[in-house]
């Protein structure tokens, strides 16, 4: 069985990938991290850091001959999906509200993100830099369009994808990651009560991060379920707080990688402008995420809609 984590661009994939990445580790599960390098801007051939060339269409086959148990496609489109073809996988898909989206990527791609081989990028910081916020904000609905594109045309509905929202999943991570690994079946709710249990797999989780640092040692690895206690640990260690430097969520850096997390503050940086813009090219995708109740939302924020709702939401196991 393939496992599949969906992600997008400013949706907490950093985030997510370290803490998948870190308990794949000591589960022995083989993991391949899956990135479009023109995203948000584009689409264009995927990279794994060893390839460079690697086709959606193919990207079952692909993982297939890596061997691959876990993969973290973190910009990821619909045609990520239909390119697993008849692999056998169960994954999970993280979105976020598209007007944060445009508000994080601006303080980023102005600020904060490595621009090192994405020319497109570090043209885009140029313009960013040059303008207002106001300007600015603009400029990222035009450079960000694709991904939001990518949220609209996503096949919710999916029996084997888990839809969840980066807004419940950093306001309660624990419950979420729980959520998440249940729904793989990689949780092992036994437990490591029994002394000689609880040594055994302790030994077999040091063993499996010795085979991927070493891969002579290869032979040394033995898949395996995830305890809570495992899986909750690297959370917590991978806490808001502590990647902010101890700063508290949603208190705000400008020019942090972790620059709040704090949902809706597209109300602190839109003006009627922009919300009539995005309106314009984003049509009522909001609503059909169920992050509004209807079209004429704006600045002044309405009763909360409870649950997940809309299109996504429907998809939810």
């Amino acid at each position: 069985m393939l496992y599949v984590y969906f992600g997008h661009h400013k949706c907490a994939s950093t985030w997510i990938h370290e803490i998948l990445a870190q308990v794949c580790r000591e589960a022995g599960l083989r993991t391949r991290l899956l990135v479009d390098p023109l995203t948000p801007y584009a689409h264009g051939p995927l990279t794994d850091y060893r390839r460079q060339d690697i086709s959606r269409e193919a990207l079952g086959e692909y993982l297939s001959k890596a061997k691959v148990d876990f993969a973290f496609c973190i910009t990821a489109d619909r045609r990520h999906v239909d390119g697993l073809g008849e692999v056998p996988f169960r994954g999970f898909h993280v979105i976020r509200d598209p007007r944060d989206i445009i508000v994080s990527a601006y303080f980023s791609h102005r600020n904060s993100h490595p621009t090192e081989g994405l020319p497109h990028l570090a043209e885009h910081r140029q313009r960013l830099q040059a303008v207002s916020k106001e300007e600015g904000l603009l400029l990222e609905m035009d450079f960000s369009a694709q991904e939001i594109r990518d949220l609209a045309e996503w096949p919710y509905g999916q029996e084997n994808i888990l839809e969840l929202r980066m807004e419940d999943l950093i306001a309660r991570p624990y419950d979420g990651f729980l959520q998440i690994f249940e729904f793989l079946g990689l949780m092992d709710w036994e437990g490591d009560y029994l002394a000689r249990r609880r040594i055994s797999r302790f030994v077999q989780r040091m063993l499996n991060r010795l085979s991927f640092r070493h891969p002579m040692l290869g032979w040394l690895r033995r898949p395996m379920q995830v305890t809570g206690e495992v899986l909750l640990g690297r959370v917590y260690d991978h806490r808001f707080e502590k990647k902010a430097g101890r700063r508290p969520k949603g208190q705000e850096d400008p020019k942090s990688h972790y620059r709040k997390g704090q949902p809706g503050d597209w109300r602190n940086h839109f003006t009627e402008v922009h919300v009539a813009a995005f309106k314009e090219k984003f049509g009522d995708l909001v609503v059909r995420l169920g992050y509004e109740s209807d079209h004429n939302w704006g600045l002044e924020p309405k009763d909360p809609i409870l649950g997940f709702e809309g299109e996504a939401g429907r998809s939810r196991a």
